[in-house]
């Protein structure tokens, strides 16, 4: 499998990648969260050979990514002929037929022999379909953890390797998820599934948690409006609350917004702006040059963002800084695709990393 930092290497000068330092800055970043999130309960690791997982996930797809928690991790599945997709009965969009049919698709796994495997559901009366959110809360109780472990015994006496949806917890899915697999004698590879994503709360948890020994007061659900910039300089942001706009100062900001659909970026025809400071990205007038004939092929709409240099402040179309105390960080940023490179991630957690060390020495 293809390494993904030798790749690095031959990505254009304007990539988030290549304006930070590359691979070696890269590494240092994903080195950083694992030390993070061993430190809040989760074990990640790399693919055991060059390159990245392929991670299983509910919609019976294989998703690349260099570091995974030890639960999602599907090694295993390499080892082993037979195993079990298993859902919850009620479970909204995990449906084992669907998994196995399309995982048979894939050229390591078109010879495993898949067996769908349906559990009761454990939460009674339910108004809706539950999701994994409901079950993994449901299995951090007592009770929720036994029902979990009887439920899977049958199947664990018969094949060697269980999929399941992410329902191995929440706040302690690796010590859940350790408890079952030695208790059953049997390897659990947990499903990546679509929102609410829990392994992506789960880390959220994780990241919180360090946020908070390190000190950093977090505001949540405000949505930042406005900025006031003199010479050059931004001296506060202004997020919206029910009693009116509430300002915060600062002697540097790092703006991770996110892109278009999340906000950060706004757009109207031929034109594409950033969302708080409002300058221009400086979009095509003819929106036909926005996209390309070739659906995966490169074009303005796919990588449009914010354009940063080395130190990630942002740069107007002469190349020169625009704000002198203001960086840019993730999806916001422009100069890759995040769709076709597969690499929103591992951008987001580099670049969020790398502006944050640079704030800290100014």
């Amino acid at each position: 499998m293809e390494d993904p930092f030798e790749s690095m290497t031959a990505l254009p000068a304007e990539h988030p990648y290549s304006l930070i330092g590359g691979a070696e800055v890269v590494r240092e970043s994903l080195d950083w969260l694992k030390g993070i999130s061993r430190k809040g309960g989760i074990d990640m690791a790399p693919a055991a050979e060059e390159g990245n997982h392929r991670l299983i996930t509910v919609m019976g797809t294989l998703k690349p990514s260099y570091l995974c928690p030890d639960s999602f991790n599907p090694e295993c599945l390499k080892e082993v002929h037979r195993a079990a997709v298993v859902t919850v009965e009620d479970m909204k969009d995990v449906h084992p037929g669907l998994i196995i049919s399309q995982l048979h698709r894939y050229a390591e796994l078109a010879d495993k022999e898949f067996m769908e495997a349906v559990i009761p559901c454990p939460i009674e009366y339910a108004h809706r379909n539950v999701t994994p959110l409901d079950i993994a809360r449901h299995v951090e109780t007592p009770e929720g953890m036994k029902w979990l472990e009887k439920s899977l015994a049958p199947y664990a006496k018969l094949y060697p390797v269980l999929l399941l949806p992410p329902i191995c917890g929440m706040k302690h899915s690796q010590q859940i998820w350790n408890q079952l697999c030695s208790r059953l004698r049997v390897r659990i590879i947990e499903m990546v599934s679509i929102p609410p994503g829990v392994a992506g709360l789960r880390l959220r948890e994780v990241l919180r948690k360090a946020l908070n020994a390190a000190g950093v007061y977090t505001v949540e659900s405000a949505e930042v409006v406005r900025a006031e910039v003199e010479e050059g300089s931004c001296k506060a942001v202004y997020s919206l609350t029910a009693n009116g706009e509430c300002g915060w100062e600062a002697d540097n900001f790092i703006i991770a917004t996110g892109g278009l659909l999340s906000g950060g970026i706004v757009t109207a025809p031929g034109q594409a702006w950033e969302r708080i400071f409002r300058f221009s990205l400086n979009a095509p007038a003819d929106t036909e040059e926005w996209s390309s004939p070739d659906i995966f092929g490169s074009s303005f709409f796919a990588s449009m963002g914010v354009k940063v240099n080395s130190d990630l402040k942002p740069l107007d179309a002469d190349g020169q800084v625009i704000l002198n105390n203001v960086r840019f960080a993730g999806r916001v940023l422009g100069g890759y695709d995040f769709a076709a490179e597969k690499c929103g991630q591992g951008v987001a957690l580099a670049t969020g990393r790398y502006a944050g060390l640079l704030a800290g020495k100014e």
